[in-house]
């Protein structure tokens, strides 16, 4: 059995115990029944209805990136994560170095520098010529994509500058085959024109945080 459905089962099993145990704790008092079973439903929400709603956020969010979970992770970067576990970011971009000169072609760590950088250093210099690297490297398609989402994000909100995202989507479009990708990227050139164009410009978010890696990207 996969640890998908032992996780499930036994959330179904909390949620049957802890039903019994309530229904006995109530002993048939009409009064607590309307407070116990909005306990029980917050409960049951917890246990069900969140996850679910996660899995649905992160299914939405591959619409507009592609998932990154098809790309091998390279083993060296463990040692650069558990220095960002650490806090030592610092070593942890030193460690990312180490691979990057192992794997010339590794994209994945220029990612994951870039997060860093802007997560833990608020180095957006750094995030953006980390990016840039990754950027002239990508050759799939999915990491070429990925890349230039991630660009613009970094323009769009950290440096409040829609035009020079708008000219990375641009820059990537022509090399796309997948007719999804291209209708995503699309979509998001013409809301990055409306923005170049004189609409409302979204001002920095003040806690800066770039799209999450899962960590496997590698080209």
């Amino acid at each position: 059995m996969s640890i998908k459905w032992l996780i499930l089962a036994a959330r179904v099993l909390i949620a049957v115990v802890l039903g019994i145990y309530l229904l006995r704790f109530t002993g048939g008092a009409s009064l607590l029944l309307p407070l116990v079973g909005v306990f029980y439903g917050l409960i049951i929400f917890l246990l069900f209805g969140f996850p679910f709603i996660r899995r649905i956020g992160e299914k939405v969010s591959q619409l507009y990136e592609p998932a990154d979970e098809n790309f091998p992770i390279v083993p060296q970067s463990s040692v650069a994560e558990a220095r960002v576990k650490e806090g030592k970011y610092q070593e942890a971009v030193v460690e990312y170095r180490k691979v990057i000169a192992e794997h010339p072609a590794d994209v994945y760590a220029h990612v994951r520098i870039a997060d860093i950088a802007v997560e833990h250093l608020h180095d957006l210099k750094l995030a953006e010529t980390e990016l840039l690297a990754a950027q002239a490297k990508a050759v799939q398609e999915d990491a070429a994509v990925l890349i230039a989402h991630r660009l613009a994000d970094l323009y769009q909100h950290q440096l409040n500058n829609p035009q020079r995202g708008l000219d990375v989507l641009l820059s990537v479009r022509g090399r796309l085959t997948s007719v999804k990708r291209l209708k995503l990227i699309e979509e998001r050139i013409a809301f990055l024109r409306q923005l170049v164009e004189g609409h409302e410009i979204p001002q920095p978010p003040k806690s800066i945080q770039l799209r999450k890696s899962r960590y496997r990207m590698h080209d």
